[in-house]
């Protein structure tokens, strides 16, 4: 597989996203401390999807990759 080069697009969106995960994790610190707790688990919850969205070309090669490895071509 050839190595194809990242977009500037892609890796602003990427570090935007993982900064917001890294917010949001303090974010829901803050809820569960004055207990809100369903706020703090909502918050926690998109906390990781913005971590999965910053790794989401790395999973994209990774899922292709498996998929290669099940069914070749």
């Amino acid at each position: 597989m050839a190595q194809r080069k990242r977009s500037t697009g892609e890796l602003i969106s990427s570090v935007t996203f993982f900064g917001a995960a890294i917010w949001l994790v303090f974010e829901a610190k803050l809820f569960l401390e004055e207990g809100e707790t369903l706020k703090g688990i909502a918050v926690y919850v998109g906390a990781f999807l913005s971590l999965l969205a910053s790794m989401r070309f790395s999973i994209q090669r990774l899922v292709l990759r498996v998929r290669d490895a099940i069914w070749p071509k």
